[in-house]
């Protein structure tokens, strides 16, 4: 989307959806086109010039132009953090365990089996939704 700086040279409908049409609705039209019409709610939210005509420059042979770019895959921070609080909470009980019952090695040993498990959880997941 335009950045708010550039508003004026665009017309669109403002949304907090990313993408601005929601999911659901961009995969049913992506599978349905002949559903999609110039009054739905994805052309009314799509930027549009407002002054001019997107033109290609004639000497470099692009122009800039604004529009919607969808990248697909897995959100990596939220991996990251996911992988780093199944860590840190295993790392606690290993301690928590080891300081209680005296047992560093089956502490840390139950605490592995944690991280393993969280591991193949995880790897799972992403050869599921990959489709593999």
């Amino acid at each position: 989307m335009p950045p708010e700086t550039m508003q004026d040279d665009y017309l669109y409908q403002p949304c907090d959806l990313l993408p601005p049409v929601g999911e659901n609705l961009m995969t049913h039209l992506f599978h349905n086109p002949h559903e999609a019409n110039e009054k739905a709610i994805t052309y009314l939210r799509s930027p549009k010039k407002r002054k001019q005509k997107l033109a290609i420059c004639q000497q470099r042979g692009t122009n800039i132009g604004w529009g919607i770019h969808l990248v697909e895959g897995w959100a990596v921070t939220k991996l990251w953090l996911s992988a780093f609080a199944v860590f840190s909470c295993s790392f606690v009980f290993a301690v928590a365990w080891s300081v209680l019952k005296h047992d560093v090695q089956g502490a840390f040993g139950v605490a592995d089996w944690f991280v393993g498990l969280a591991t193949l959880g995880l790897g799972s997941l992403q050869a599921v939704s990959q489709g593999e």
